[in-house]
């Protein structure tokens, strides 16, 4: 098994035992025990403090993920690349700090009425925005030393972890909701301590420099890359956490707590894509220095296919499932099936299109995306500004999903016109019909108490969709799963 697979099993697997216990902590949990309102705070902060680290890490996480290649040597500590990055990093968060300092009054004042807590607890947000900051300078340096793993890890289980231990203080009275938020600030912070002592221990961190290897070519392409990179990722996150933001000034907290939960569940159809994403981005910087374009294409073409076929799978587990969801939330999240439904149609459309995000941002076509950014920004804001006064957090979803649709779309035709690369195939449409086949059966299930419910239409669904991809030989990695398990249940009981 090659480094990539078995890097993208490994993220894959913490990544989904992080969404169970993210579905814990914010399906089952959080709608019982905090009010939509204080949900509501919690993601604001948070939404806000990743736009703006975003916008602080000057660009350089693009400098990472596509210049690495040409500073990599073990011998020289990598020539310094390191110390440059925390330096960059650590100028970009002073003037965020600076920005802050001025801005944050502004903030509490136009919150304290519609959103008092949000106004109450934007101290918070200078910490935050820290931790977000460096935990991703850390991530994405371990990232391109071939570990995108740990990153993984720490951020999607352990950070989980200790919040489920949070909320179970909480509950349990032993902790108020000023106990809470603090608590919620060190499970931020806790996985940044540790890949930082992690990657000392490993002496993976230098903190030498060499600035005689930056040749005025390099310099040339780190500017560039880093102005670009600052647009391109700071529309990125605007595009994910900006609803929220445009939620909280239309209707107030307590609806952004409601959107966050419903939208959870459709940003499960997101996990599988974004730990192969991550993984392959060392790799594909990789192969386009060496101009290997048939690796590439096959990369991206199986990234494609089985991304869909387990956001399909995921996307369809959902939609027989409504019901039971909206039995597990409590009465108040009742208007929002719209949001699961919707953002679910949009990240399906995102994952099908596969790695394509990185392709393009690792490809000297790194600038096409940025213009595509700008684009989506201006028909997120007007599609935001249309429907959600008139639809409230249904037309949030609408907004975000036509935004996320059309950027993915002509992402998709810009790589497909320039090198021919394009990652759809006539099994993308047999695999929809498979998904639609095994819908229309679990359906028509009766309705039966929760859980049997639950388990019996997620099986059906699951063992008629697997069978139809397998027997239809639609993913070649998806058979080759199968049949390992085949062969490995077999073994099992010739054994007993």
């Amino acid at each position: 098994m090659g480094i990539v697979q078995r890097q993208t099993l490994h993220g894959a697997a913490w990544s989904y035992l992080g969404a169970l216990l993210g579905f814990i902590n914010i399906a089952l949990l959080s709608p019982r025990i905090f009010t939509p309102g204080e949900i509501g705070v919690v993601q604001v902060l948070i939404s806000f403090a990743t736009i703006l680290s975003q916008f602080s890490s000057l660009g350089f996480i693009n400098v990472i993920n596509r210049l690495f290649p040409y500073f990599r040597d073990i011998r020289e500590r990598h020539n310094g690349f390191f110390a440059l990055a925390l330096s960059i990093t650590l100028a970009g968060l002073l003037l965020a700090l600076i920005f802050l300092k001025f801005y944050t009054p502004m903030f509490e004042e136009n919150n304290i009425e519609r959103s008092p807590l949000i106004s109450e607890y934007s101290f918070y947000l200078p910490a935050l925005l820290m931790i977000t900051l460096l935990f991703n300078l850390f991530d994405n340096y371990s990232k391109v030393l071939y570990d995108a793993v740990l990153g993984t890890f720490l951020k999607e289980f352990i950070f989980r972890l200790i919040n489920f231990a949070m909320i179970m203080l909480f509950w349990f009275g032993i902790i108020d909701f000023d106990g809470y938020m603090l608590g919620y600030l060190v499970s931020q912070g806790v996985p940044l301590i540790v890949i930082t002592f992690i990657m000392v221990l490993r002496k993976e961190i230098s903190l030498k420099y060499n600035f005689r290897y930056i040749t005025p070519e390099l310099r040339k392409q780190i500017l560039l890359l880093s102005l670009f990179g600052t647009l391109t990722g700071l529309s990125g996150y605007i595009l994910t956490t900006l609803d929220k933001m445009f939620i909280n000034q239309y209707l107030g907290e307590s609806q952004v707590g409601i959107y966050s939960i419903a939208s959870y569940f459709a940003v499960l159809i997101m996990i599988p894509g974004r730990s192969v994403a991550k993984i392959s981005i060392p790799f594909l910087a990789e192969l386009w220095k060496k101009e290997d374009l048939k690796t590439v294409n096959d990369i991206y073409l199986r990234s494609s296919i089985n991304q869909y076929a387990v956001g399909l799978l995921i996307f369809i587990g959902l939609m027989v499932n409504l019901g039971n969801i909206f039995r597990i939330l409590p009465e108040e999240y009742g208007t929002s099936y719209a949001v699961i439904i919707l953002i679910g149609l949009g990240n399906l459309v995102n994952v099908s299109a596969g790695i394509n995000g990185v392709v393009l941002s690792t490809s000297a076509l790194y600038r096409y995306q940025t213009w595509l950014m700008f684009i989506l920004i201006g028909l997120f804001v007007i599609s935001s500004l249309v429907f959600i006064p008139l639809m409230g957090i249904t037309g949030a979803a609408i907004a975000s999903m036509i935004a996320n649709s059309i950027y993915n779309l002509l992402c998709v035709a810009v790589v497909g016109r320039k090198y021919n690369l394009w990652p759809y195939r006539i099994s993308h449409i047999k695999m929809t019909i498979v998904a639609a086949v095994a819908f229309g059966a679990g359906a028509l299930v009766p309705e039966m108490p929760l859980l049997p419910d639950l388990i019996l239409r997620s099986a059906l669904v699951t063992v008629i969709f697997t069978a139809g991809l397998y027997l239809w030989k639609l993913s070649d990695d998806m058979n080759n799963m199968v049949e390992a398990i085949i062969v490995q249940s077999g073994k099992l009981f010739r054994r007993d």
